[in-house]
């Protein structure tokens, strides 16, 4: 899912992150930086000779938002704050829950045999 856009001089810097955590950074529709992330992660580009880098925020339980902020050579050049997509909240409560489930039955499994 697409989350923000980053327009710099004609060049376009796209932030997509999965359901499941997988951010991806796209230059001008090109994957340039890819990486799994539970919380953020910086993401390093380079374009025209210059350094960026996009990092990214993943605020799940305070306010469900991703801050973005692009960065070049050092010096935040723009910031983005986007709501996180309403879904992606629902799967990680429905794998916790599963996990959860699943540690208590082998945990429980193993006490039993135990004795």
């Amino acid at each position: 899912m697409k989350y923000a856009e980053f327009n710099i001089e004609k060049n376009k810097i796209e932030f997509l992150n999965s359901v499941f955590g997988m951010e991806s950074v796209l230059l001008n529709g090109k994957t340039v930086s890819k990486k799994f992330s539970f919380s953020g992660v910086k993401h390093k580009l380079n374009l025209n000779s210059e350094n960026f880098i996009l990092k990214s925020k993943y605020k799940q339980f305070d306010k469900r938002e991703i801050e973005l902020e692009l960065v070049k050579n050092g010096t935040t050049i723009e910031r983005q704050i986007v709501r996180a997509d309403n879904k992606q909240r629902i799967y990680w409560v429905l794998i916790g829950t599963g996990l959860g489930f699943g540690a208590y039955k082998l945990l429980n499994f193993i006490i039993e045999n135990l004795n």
